[in-house]
């Protein structure tokens, strides 16, 4: 199975209240991270797919061969056993991760 990217939201001008909104009428509990101008995340391996949102600037993932640009109103499906690795866009960016919902 392949990452796959896809928009959660129809305007391009959201906003992380947008976003909480959605996951807590989807009651999907998911943690917030952020990244700053230009931080990278290592290589990283879950043994879990993962989903990731973009509630604020941008970030840069590549996913195993695959490069994935997310801006606020994104999400990036990972599967599980993936290779992932991300840089944050010159503004940094806000997140939310967590398993894909059903």
């Amino acid at each position: 199975m392949d990452a796959r990217k896809y928009r959660w939201s129809k305007h391009y001008e959201s906003a992380e209240e947008e976003l909480t909104d959605i996951l807590a009428a989807k009651k999907i509990t998911a943690q917030r991270w952020t990244l700053d101008e230009m931080d990278t995340i290592e290589p990283t391996v879950h043994d879990f797919a993962t989903q990731i949102w973009c509630a604020e600037g941008s970030v840069v993932y590549v996913v195993g061969n695959k490069r994935f640009s997310l801006q606020p109103g994104d999400t990036l499906e990972i599967p599980a056993n993936l290779s992932y690795e991300a840089t944050a866009g010159i503004s940094g960016c806000v997140c939310y991760q967590a398993p894909p919902s059903k």
